[in-house]
């Protein structure tokens, strides 16, 4: 299980994470929905921009796999974060500033430099840096979710980030799309790495627990719990987490965390083929369908998945989840005479983006529920690293898929991805 929270004080309201819910709620929330962004713009709004000036599909699964790529070494970021930690500002909030930071210095730079389409090395370099800072903060978010969450509030509060980061997909998909499409890509970096610093003010200007430092020259001290809590070292946090991540149940769990992930990058990168192939698209028209279907997707992830989740149960949920992806997956196939309807392939966008995010719910919840409370925070970022690792080896296998069979053969490893997820799920025997 995780740790639990302070309690608050009654010398009247406390502006600390710890002891205030709904500032954790909003403060969780806004920082998913900054990792978000990077996404938006890499994986919606550059893909279509990259497909209508004739970007190959291994192209584009380039650039989409080192965005995530970042994320696969969670592990590392964990232990470093574990190990080396300023605990006058917080176990966690140097860590979220840093990332923070280098989000809007990634977004400015790309600003700057304003590749051209053909200047795939460039775009993927930048990829790779925004998804670094992404991954940077979002280890360090898990951790101090992990932190600061009673067990009472995960499903709930899984629905508000997972909800978050697919309304921030939506916004940045949507304003990116837009202003790439109309005015460059310029003014989209610059717009995002507007938002991004607006959150990090925020940050700056909260503390994790009474009486610690804004920032490095303010006043203040670690709290008690903290100091009690760090482990200050390596050798003990990686065996601990060895001995956690190797039951029986876990073992079973990863594949099931890697399918139904890549069944997901899978889509990511026929996505944009399939509207500007099939359906001759102009560059804005996927990007904006896709921010429309985040940001539903982000709205029930927020006001419905987390409390769905809670009363269904987390790996419940996660089987439902994988056969209705396998489903629809099987029903694009099946329809493939009538793929130059625009309105099915609208409707497979609004699913997909719904089951990605109620996905992310269960598992997060699954995750959080299985770390132990010594290494939490490095064994919920190896969960998280296992399932970008799902879609980084998707992306990067998307043209070998595509060589096979087109589309049609992306539809069925799609399906064969999600039942395999499905199957695992069901004989891991985590939780309800």
């Amino acid at each position: 299980m995780i740790a639990v929270t302070g309690t608050a004080t009654n010398s009247g309201p406390s502006f600390t994470l710890c002891e205030h819910r709904n500032l954790r709620f909003v403060a969780l929330f806004l920082l998913y929905f900054a990792q978000g962004l990077p996404f938006g713009l890499i994986d919606f709004a550059l893909p279509a921009w990259l497909a209508q000036n004739g970007a190959s599909a291994a192209a584009i699964g380039g650039v989409q796999a080192l965005v995530i790529l970042p994320w696969t070494f969670k592990l590392a970021y964990g232990l470093v974060m574990d190990r080396y930690a300023f605990l006058p500002m917080g176990r966690r909030r140097p860590w979220i500033i840093i990332g923070q930071f280098g989000l809007a210095v990634g977004f400015l730079v790309m600003a700057y430099a304003n590749p051209g389409v053909h200047q795939i090395g460039l775009i993927a370099a930048l990829a790779f840096a925004l998804g670094f800072s992404s991954a940077v903060q979002d280890v360090a978010v898990d951790g101090l979710a992990v932190d600061i969450l009673p067990p009472h509030e995960i499903e709930r509060v899984n629905g508000y980030m997972f909800g978050a980061q697919a309304i921030g997909i939506a916004v940045s998909a949507a304003l990116s799309g837009y202003l790439i499409a109309y005015v460059g890509l310029p003014a989209a970096c610059l717009t995002l790495a507007t938002i991004i610093i607006a959150i990090l003010i925020l940050v700056i200007f909260v503390r994790e627990r009474p009486g610690e430092r804004f920032m490095p020259w303010t006043k203040g001290s670690s709290s008690q719990r903290n100091l009690d809590l760090h482990l200050g070292a390596f050798g003990p946090i990686v065996r601990n987490l060895a001995t956690a991540m190797f039951t029986r149940q876990t073992l079973i769990l990863v594949p099931a965390l890697v399918f139904i992930v890549a069944a997901w990058g899978i889509f990511l990168g026929l996505a944009p083929i399939f509207a500007a192939n099939v359906l001759g698209w102009e560059k804005a028209v996927y990007s904006g369908w896709s921010g429309q279907a985040s940001l539903v997707a982000g709205l029930a992830g927020a006001m419905f998945f987390g409390m769905m989740t809670s009363r269904l149960g987390a790996r419940r949920m996660f089987i439902v989840t994988a056969l209705v992806a396998a489903a629809s997956a099987a029903i694009m196939l099946l329809l493939q005479d009538y793929w130059t309807n625009s309105a099915i392939f609208i409707a497979a966008i609004f699913t997909f983006n719904a089951l990605v995010v109620l996905r992310g719910v269960a598992a997060g919840s699954l995750a959080m529920r299985l770390c132990t409370p010594a290494i939490a925070a490095t064994q919920f970022a190896v969960f998280m690293a296992i399932l970008n690792l799902g879609r980084t080896l998707a992306s990067a296998s998307l043209g070998w898929i595509d060589s096979i069979g087109g589309l049609p053969a992306m539809f069925t490893a799609m399906v064969v991805c999600s039942l395999l997820a499905a199957l695992f799920a069901f004989f891991a025997k985590v939780g309800r």
